[in-house]
Order: structure tokens, then sequence, then C-alpha cells
């Protein structure tokens, strides 16, 4: 007959062949979206800033706001293009960007704005070609705070 002690001990490694379990297949990001929920962003229409020419800026649903700046200014494929992203009322290590085309597939290209200076964040990409051209990219840049996620949708045309 087994003892109470013999349950007791079997319960406990249950649980520590799941707590290990859980750490190798669960991603902890995907745990913190879905504790804040989906990210609320802000899209500001390429007809009202083209990068193009000058940075453009936008003010998210908490009053805080994010400028951004895309080096060199002809944006163009299959070489390093910067952003610079400014913030006002915000203050992290890193900004998560997310570029992806509208009008075509081509790809998901996901990359971090590092802090450079107070407010300020930088950040390299390469973009792919395409024969087509005209493309139409949209940047998620993404503030992950501890309760919620925010971000701005700023949409760019890339080497005319």
């Amino acid at each position: 007959m087994k003892t109470k002690k013999f349950y007791k001990i079997l319960l406990l490694e249950i649980i520590a062949v799941l707590a290990i379990g859980a750490y190798f297949f669960i991603d902890s990001s995907d745990i913190y979206r879905w504790y804040v929920g989906n990210t609320d962003f802000v899209k500001l229409p390429k007809e009202k800033c083209d990068l193009h020419v000058k940075e453009c800026s936008i003010t998210l649903k908490d009053g805080s706001k994010i400028t951004l700046e895309i080096i060199p200014k002809s944006i163009p494929l299959m070489k390093p293009i910067t952003f610079k992203a400014k913030t006002e009322g915000i203050e992290l290590n890193s900004l998560e960007v997310k570029v992806y085309a509208t009008n075509m597939n081509m790809g998901f290209h996901e990359f971090l704005l590092k802090k450079t200076a107070k407010n300020l964040y930088t950040g390299s990409v390469t973009l792919p070609t395409c024969v087509v051209g005209n493309m139409i990219w949209d940047a998620n840049i993404i503030v992950n705070k501890p309760t919620k996620s925010i971000g701005a949708i700023f949409e760019f045309q890339t080497d005319r």
C-alpha cells in the first residue's frame, strides 16, 4: 500500500515536470501579449506626412508622442535604412518595430530601436526588393508598457 508521502512526492514531481515543460514551450512574450491584450494603434495616413520629405509625428492614445525619421530620405530597397524615433512622455530601453508591405507579401521584418540618448531611439533594417516597384509599407512602432501595449503606424513608400 502506498503512503501519503509517496503521493506528495509524486505530486511534486508532476508539478516540477509541468513547470519545466512550460518554461521550454511557452514564450514569455506570448504571455505578456495575453495579459495586456492587443496593441492599441494610432495610424498616420501617408497623405498627412511624407517620410521622404521630413520626420512625422503621431500622438498616441495615452497622450505620449512618437516622431519618426527614416534615413536616407529616398528609402531605398536592398540597402540599410535607419529608423530614428524621438519620444515625448515615453522612457524605455527600446522600442519594438514591425515593418511589412501592405500591397504585396514582402515578409515581416521585426527589429528593435535601441535607446541612444534621452528620448532618442535608432535601429536599421534592409528591406527586400520587388520587381513591381511602388511598394507601400507600414512601420508599426510598439510601446510595451507593464499593463498595456500602444503603438503608432507610419506608412511610407520605398525608392520611387
